[in-house]
């Protein structure tokens, strides 16, 4: 049985999505009976914009359909269709980053509509042999580290379009993450890796600082790719901006910690190996950067959750928590923490969330 909240959010959109289907009509568009970004726990990470799934009626032809007519969705969907516009443009990257196809994009009653192809993939990302797996996001994380703004040239392209952080920006977010933690979560234990982490990260401002200004997808994970033939393809340019090189890097390695701890070593071992003692560090702290984030979303969520769901929720915070303090440590993650907290996990969703999560892992 799905949790309250998320009965309360698919009543509260009911009136919205009717409306939806009338406008998707008129542009010969409608939506399929499933809908897999309405269920199970999305309801506490969605914004103000619908993600949906249709097909277009001349052709039966599947799309992905993004739409609002709220303004912070507006603004995201603008942003993600300019982000894919220079990312196609710019000159300064010889590597193509791989994006579903535009088909449409445009107001219509008082909506703004962007809808691309549907990458129809074999086997979620996961499914694949771990060989596989490691060239094909190896390849990825290449072609976006290419686009590189080196120049006053360069920044004048994105500055526009992308924010931009360096050491400053990643330290205010993290003060603004750790007060909602200490907020909605009060744990004196939490509160201590948290200061021990902040510290981590702003003596080591330099090396922050020193690998800037590149191309980053701060989500980078399967719910925003999907593979066809080989090639990754990213679903989502509202999460792009120019930052730190290896925040999409981190985003990947801490969820690949629970759904291929397998493949997070072997990348683990690639940086550690083939870049140097530097880099390495640079990933450790964008790593701990990505946890504090995580541990953000779940603490603010709380209020949101009951039954199940709220256990769970705390299940996460308990274990990221713990997953942070072995990065502080350099230490080797452990295997049966994993799996202890998979099980505690997997006892606590519901089947509705279970179904959903296989669009992209092995649930």
């Amino acid at each position: 049985m799905e949790s309250t909240g998320a009965l309360k959010w698919q009543k509260s959109i009911g009136g919205e999505l009717e409306r939806v289907k009338k406008t998707l009509g008129t542009i010969g568009f409608e939506l399929e009976e499933s809908q897999p970004h309405l269920s199970g726990e999305r309801f506490l990470m969605t914004k103000e914009k619908l993600v949906l799934i249709g097909k277009r009626i001349s052709d039966d032809e599947k799309v992905v359909i993004k739409i609002s007519n709220h303004n912070e969705g507006i603004k995201e969907i603008e942003h993600e269709k300019n982000a894919r516009n220079i990312l196609r443009d710019v000159s300064f990257s010889e590597k193509n980053i791989l994006f579903p196809k535009d088909i449409y994009y445009g107001e219509k009653d008082g909506f703004l509509i962007l809808i691309t192809e549907f990458i129809a993939q074999e086997r979620v990302f996961v499914a694949h042999t771990l060989e596989e797996q490691f060239f094909m996001i190896l390849k990825t994380f290449e072609a976006i580290e290419n686009f590189h703004a080196t120049t006053f040239e360069h920044i004048k392209t994105i500055k526009y379009t992308f924010p931009i952080f360096y050491a400053q920006e990643y330290f205010k977010n993290f003060e603004s993450f750790r007060k909602t933690i200490a907020k909605n979560y009060k744990n004196t234990e939490i509160e201590d890796t948290l200061s021990k982490s902040e510290n981590f990260l702003r003596v080591n401002k330099a090396v922050i600082d020193r690998y800037a200004n590149y191309l980053t997808h701060t989500d980078l994970v399967p719910h925003n790719f999907r593979v066809k033939d080989g090639h990754v393809y990213l679903l989502d340019t509202a999460s792009v901006r120019f930052g730190n090189k290896y925040e999409g890097w981190a985003r990947f390695l801490n969820y690949m910690v629970i759904h291929n701890p397998a493949l997070e070593k072997l990348l683990v071992n690639y940086i550690k190996t083939n870049r140097g003692v530097t880099e390495y560090l640079n990933l450790r702290l964008m790593r701990v950067y990505k946890i504090t984030e995580l541990l953000e979303f779940y603490s603010r969520s709380l209020p949101k959750t009951d039954g199940d769901l709220r256990a769970l929720t705390i299940e996460r915070i308990g274990f990221w928590h713990n997953i942070m303090k072995a990065i502080l440590d350099d230490i080797t993650i452990e295997e049966e923490l994993v799996k202890s907290y998979t099980k505690k996990r997997d006892e606590l969703r519901t089947e509705e969330e279970k179904e959903r999560q296989r669009e992209f892992a092995v649930a």
